[in-house]
């Protein structure tokens, strides 16, 4: 076998790998390309869907929640599965923070339809939302809330 032909199989070799390597990579993956799947059938769905038309699948309810981003709980997540989740610093709270700046029964989070009500319980040092004091109000997904030193993110999404 002389060297052109070594050379030739070669650059051969090196192509197809190529070919490849440009195949594999350049698939998208789990719909990158801003489509939204089906999660039954895999066929691509209007971002206006609530359900897919051709099988009838809908995705699953996204679950509200806590993320605290701030005191000692940062970091955490804590889903809002309870009708009603009370946050204070002594146990029989859904969530305990030990916060000296955090009273007793501090803040209760009701689910009242679809939506998420806060209310202060009574605390000495009240609730923010959003940088403003608050007795009362219906959150929203990217609500801050912060009650004594401890932050939180309320979310939907």
């Amino acid at each position: 076998m002389d060297t052109s032909a070594i050379i030739a199989i070669v650059v051969l070799a090196v192509l197809v790998l190529a070919i490849i390597i440009i195949a594999v990579l350049g698939k998208p993956r789990g719909g990158g390309n801003g489509k939204r799947m089906c999660g039954s059938c895999r066929r691509a769905m209007m971002p206006s869907w609530t359900r897919c038309m051709f099988c009838g699948w809908q995705p699953p309810a996204a679950v509200p929640r806590l993320e605290f981003v701030g005191g000692p709980l940062a970091g955490q997540t804590v889903p809002l599965h309870e009708e009603v989740t009370t946050i204070g610093s002594v146990a029989g709270n859904t969530v305990v923070l030990s916060d000296p700046a955090v009273s007793r029964k501090h803040i209760g989070i009701r689910r009242v339809g679809g939506k998420y009500e806060l209310a202060d319980l009574g605390s000495t040092n009240g609730v923010y939302v959003n940088g403003h004091r608050m007795g009362k109000k219906v959150l929203v997904s990217g609500d801050i809330m912060r009650v004594g030193n401890t932050e939180m993110v309320f979310r939907v999404e």
